[in-house]
């Protein structure tokens, strides 16, 4: 079989978890026989300028896999940013609302909405490749779902497009205009059971998704002595690892902690950031809290052995590739009961606890450092279902048996594996 992926950038040092999972998936298909390539634009990345082409256009071979680059186009990026300001500033509470009554719950109009998509990440060559080279390639894989080259492509890809839509509550999921890009799509892989629950609820597609989840490096090796020496850490901490924006929620977890160490002078805990983007740390909490930016994937598999939890306080995960590789590492979890699908890793894993106000969050710090037995046997249990669910080996011969149906014709099936 022939696949090709679509994906806004491309790299192996891209941070960002669809761009991980994408990178990673397709080498473990190419490793078992299947012709696979990237297709992409010339973006750096997600924090990039989205119109700048930073790498030549043209194909080359990256670890193994040909990686075709096309330019992206110019945008209106004043439009844009309106559109999307306002996107982010809408509530959710209201939203989820209107969905219950309606199907057009959509915060924007449909010109509006016109306009985010066009005025996104996109490429006209790119569209143009898949286009032209549809009959010659099996399925055209597109992750994650709301950027213009997913939208425009997989118009392109028509019957042989495939989404892994790493799709989550946020306002973005409420357009109209996606409704009709995952009911046309040939299949989608979701990670979660919330995930799948979600896209049927807003989308009304029902016949051509697969629950599958995402495969997970398991066999790392974490020193966290090593860690601690390396930077220079004394002392217990809670790790956050990830993109450093509002949109994680990074700015609540900083504010919960500098409220937990006011609360408790006299505890030893500190906070230990890594990922990239800039953060604002307050000025009385700066030794306690340890912003080391991004750090190459050794720093970070020995951070998760280091740390007393790993803290994942976003609202907008569909798998959260950090917490199960904290767990791999024997790690417990601390998340936001608000994101559907962290907590439910967390209830069915057994692996951590969740908070929902600065109460609870304080309350389960507390918990988790006076009570050393309670907290390993809670990484045991996240390690466990890792390593049982989601290895490299048991999602990607899953993933190619469907991908293979799906080849031949099947549409995809909502029982999950």
């Amino acid at each position: 079989m022939r696949l090709a992926f679509v994906i806004p950038w491309y790299g192996p040092g891209i941070p960002g978890g669809a761009e991980s999972e994408c990178r990673k998936t397709a080498l473990q298909l190419k490793a078992r026989g299947f012709d696979v390539e990237i297709l992409t634009t010339c973006v750096r990345d997600f924090q990039s300028d989205w119109e700048v082409n930073h790498y030549a256009e043209g194909a080359e071979t990256v670890e193994g896999l040909t990686v075709r680059r096309f330019r992206a186009r110019k945008r209106d990026k004043a439009s844009f940013d309106a559109i999307n300001g306002r996107l982010m500033r809408t509530g959710m509470e209201r939203l989820r609302a209107l969905r219950t009554v309606s199907h057009s719950a959509s915060p924007l109009s449909p010109d509006e909405e016109e306009t985010y998509i066009r005025e996104s990440v996109n490429s006209p060559g790119l569209n143009g490749h898949i286009g032209a080279n549809a009959s010659s390639c099996d399925l055209f894989i597109f992750i994650p779902y709301m950027f213009g080259t997913t939208y425009y492509g997989s118009l392109a890809a028509g019957e042989k497009a495939v989404l892994i839509p790493c799709l989550h509550d946020e306002s973005y999921a409420y357009m109209s205009i996606y409704g009709g890009m995952f009911r046309r799509a040939r299949g989608v892989v979701y990670h979660s059971a919330s995930e799948m629950t979600l896209a049927e609820r807003l989308y009304g597609c029902k016949d051509n998704g697969v629950l599958l989840g995402e495969g997970v490096d398991t066999a790392f090796e974490s020193d966290g002595q090593r860690f601690m020496e390396r930077h220079r850490i004394r002392g217990p901490f809670i790790l956050y690892a990830g993109r450093k924006d509002e949109s994680k929620n990074t700015h609540l977890l900083i504010e919960y902690f500098c409220r937990f160490r006011g609360d408790n002078p006299e505890s030893p805990l500190k906070l230990v950031l890594m990922g990239p983007g800039p953060v604002e740390i307050p000025g009385k909490h700066k030794k306690d809290i340890i912003d080391l930016g991004f750090l190459p994937a050794e720093d970070k598999f020995d951070a998760y052995g280091a740390a007393m939890c790993l803290c994942q306080p976003s609202l907008n995960e569909s798998f959260s590739l950090v917490m199960m590789e904290a767990w791999a590492a024997g790690t417990p979890a601390l998340v936001h009961a608000g994101c559907d699908v962290t907590r439910g890793f967390c209830v069915e894993s057994g692996g951590g606890l969740y908070f929902s106000d600065y109460p609870e969050f304080a309350e389960c710090l507390l918990y988790l450092f006076e009570n050393e037995g309670a907290r390993k046997a809670l990484g045991e249990r996240g390690s466990d279902f890792v390593k049982g669910r989601y290895s490299w080996d048991s999602i990607t011969e899953k993933l190619a048996a469907v991908l293979r149906g799906w080849n031949e014709g099947d549409r995809g099936t909502s029982a999950p594996f």
